[in-house]
């Protein structure tokens, strides 16, 4: 056959052979195993032809983790037909957004790198055609709109018998527009006690348990967390073992002071613990650089009298942002993002003209 599909094909051979994952799930996956399962029992049950699962919860309980981690599980059995398109929802608002994510499609399941669509509709058409027949693993993550479902993914006929269809969304009128049955919407619940205050050590303690009153410090902090993982990684970046207890205390009160359901104020902590110009940095990439590499936006920091190396240091251990190990990017939890945002745009929300950017 054609030599470039017979090096795709042994290079997939040999990947499956050395158990190659495409995502790294989570540096603690901690209760990751139970909630991949529970999510695959649902795709086996019933006799559906294409099997059409919803995770549904807010931002910051780990509903992209719980996708990669099924991902990852499933990949194997596709045999190259698999694409897992993230961040949907900030994608599919920038120009020709969703056309875009429509050629990301077309390269994972089809290998087409350069096709060409004039347009959303186009996209669909294409899709439509060239699916039918096709087996395919696709994850459409964190969706918040019925019309990016309908460009990507519209209908389940679209795709050949036996393929899987995983959504991500905090709203779950949208997996009901696109007719995800009740039975199959995975809704993960908050971490228990147990597994909170382990995650919440992993990041305090370097994976030790707490001693003394750290332990006891440790028990309401997690209780006032709520069980959110990203809240619990926040925290213990925030939180670690060569802090002072008085200083530990002084930051429980703060945060027993924040309604359970204000996750953003709670994240917002470990901002306001940020020097100035961390936090100026930190403003800069929520709002410009995610997904860029770093080294204009250092260019931009340094020309300016920054420091912006210390300054990015900072930002990674507080767990705000992190760095692709390949590709040198930065990234943002998008509930870190929002945060971000919305402290530029302050009390004015509709007057960009008095945000600092």
């Amino acid at each position: 056959r054609h030599e470039a599909k017979l090096k795709l094909a042994i290079i997939e051979k040999v990947l499956s052979k050395l158990n190659w994952k495409p995502f790294l799930v989570a540096k603690h996956p901690i209760g990751i195993e139970t909630r991949v399962q529970e999510v695959k029992k649902m795709l086996e049950n019933g006799d559906d032809d294409v099997h059409v699962v919803g995770i549904q919860g807010m931002g910051g309980l780990g509903k992209t983790t719980i996708a990669k981690a099924v991902y990852n599980d499933l990949i194997d059995v596709f045999s190259g037909a698999h694409c897992f398109i993230s961040d949907i929802r900030e994608k599919s608002g920038e120009p020709n957004g969703l056309v875009t994510l429509e050629k990301q499609l077309f390269r994972d399941i089809f290998g087409c790198e350069n096709i060409s669509l004039s347009n959303v509709a186009h996209g669909i058409s294409l899709i439509k055609e060239r699916a039918k027949r096709k087996r395919v693993l696709l994850v459409l993550d964190d969706v918040d709109s019925i019309d990016q479902v309908d460009a990507l993914a519209g209908e389940s006929d679209w795709f050949g018998s036996g393929s899987v269809i995983i959504i991500t969304t905090r709203d779950e009128k949208v997996l009901r527009a696109c007719n995800v049955k009740q039975h199959k919407i995975y809704k993960p619940k908050e971490l228990n006690e147990a597994q909170s205050l382990e995650l919440f050590a992993h990041h305090a303690f370097r994976g030790k348990l707490p001693q003394g009153e750290y332990l006891q410090l440790s028990s309401e902090v997690v209780a006032a967390a709520g069980g959110l993982p990203l809240t619990l990684e926040v925290l213990g970046s925030l939180l670690t073992y060569d802090m002072d207890v008085q200083k530990w205390k002084d930051m429980l009160k703060k945060l027993q002071n924040i309604p359970p359901t204000k996750v953003r104020q709670r994240l917002k902590l470990s901002y306001d613990s940020l020097e100035e110009l961390e936090q100026q940095i930190f403003l800069d990439i929520s709002c410009f650089f995610i997904g860029w590499g770093r080294e204009n936006a250092i260019y931009m920091w340094e020309d300016s009298g920054w420091f912006p190396h210390l300054a990015i240091d900072v930002l990674v251990q507080k767990s705000l942002i992190k760095i692709d190990e390949k590709s040198g990017q930065f990234q943002m939890h998008d509930q870190i993002r929002d945060m971000g945002r919305a402290i530029v745009q302050g009390g004015s929300p509709r007057k960009p003209q008095k945000q600092s950017r």
